[in-house]
């Protein structure tokens, strides 16, 4: 038999969910009214911040308000992401974030600062950029089948370069190992830049790095490419497989980009930026800017974005684990 609740307990939980259908209301219908600002986790002059630029200017011009960067670097961006979430939760505190600071960094963390899938209110994702695995031209064939038949005949001969430990790079160099059975040795490099330039001296025999620098390697006949990472084949590389369909993940990895706010932002507010974020993003500009630098527009749900979250933490997580890998 039901337990009989007290009335008063009753109104007063009404109450309190008819002011907070008016604070949403309200809020929505009035935001904003003032400036917003924009939390970058990273340094001035960067690719992250070039595009973060682009994006406020987008969201300034949909928003009506003018959209103010902070850039708070450090930490391989953990700093500026722990301020955004301890940023009020207004809608005039949001926060640009990527694949790196959000889901990654503190994964290598033995005391990670934040959850990035749970401390957050997620927004919308904005824009992603593709993996690409390349190897050396001293790499025999064509093809991933290829690679892979001259690498096994060759355990702990053939080396992977990558950006750093604890890289994107790096984690998916891992992951490709751990689902191809090849025993490939990791060598970290200070940067993308010195990884490329490893790869095409063959000092490296494998890298994944993204589309744009790929075909400047390419095209110069230095380098191999022969899959994409992610779920989809490009149109910047019609050609190129894609890891998904060659059989070697189930899911795609690719480096992405997004908008997030604090925890606790009102729904109304979460509505508007989204909207506002999704025009901002079809506009032709936005999307020649993204061509341009090889990346691809790809905006969601709210929903979508605490999904893709939750599934990065669980493959990643499980990769930095697996290899117990550290932040240096």
């Amino acid at each position: 038999m039901p337990t009989s609740i007290p009335r008063r307990r009753v109104l007063t939980a009404a109450a309190a969910g008819a002011a907070s259908l008016a604070f949403g209301a309200s809020a929505q219908s009035g935001y904003p009214d003032r400036p917003i600002k924009l939390i970058v986790p990273f340094a001035p002059g960067g690719a992250t911040d070039i595009t973060a630029r682009m994006v406020a200017d987008r969201l300034r011009i949909e928003l009506g308000q003018p959209v103010v960067m902070d850039n708070r670097p450090g930490a391989t961006g953990t700093i500026g992401t722990q301020a955004a979430m301890r940023s009020p939760a207004d809608g005039y505190t949001l926060m640009f974030t990527t694949s790196t600071n959000q889901v990654i960094a503190p994964l290598l963390l033995e005391k990670p600062p934040y959850d990035g899938a749970r401390d957050f209110a997620p927004i919308t994702l904005l824009i992603h950029y593709l993996g690409v695995l390349m190897v050396s031209t001293s790499v025999p064939g064509k093809t991933l089948a290829d690679f892979m038949a001259y690498a096994k005949q060759r355990p702990g001969k053939l080396n992977y370069a990558s950006s750093g430990v604890g890289s994107t790079n790096h984690l998916l160099g891992e992951l490709f190992k751990s689902r191809t059975g090849l025993d490939l040795v990791h060598v970290p490099y200070k940067g993308s830049a010195a990884a490329v330039q490893a790869l095409a001296a063959d000092e490296v025999q494998m890298y994944f790095d993204t589309v744009p620098n790929a075909q400047i390697w390419m095209k110069q006949g230095k380098v191999k490419v022969l899959a994409l990472s992610s779920d989809a084949r490009s149109s910047l590389m019609p050609g190129v497989p894609t890891l998904v369909e060659l059989g070697v993940l189930d899911a795609g990895a690719d480096y992405w980009m997004a908008l997030m706010a604090p925890l606790g932002t009102p729904a109304p507010i979460i509505a508007r930026v989204r909207e506002a974020a999704a025009k901002g993003m079809a506009s032709a500009e936005m999307q020649q800017f993204a061509a341009n630098g090889g990346g691809e527009i790809s905006t969601g749900t709210p929903e979508q974005l605490a999904k893709l979250l939750v599934d990065e933490q669980r493959r990643w997580g499980e990769v930095i684990r697996r290899n117990n890998i550290r932040a240096e």
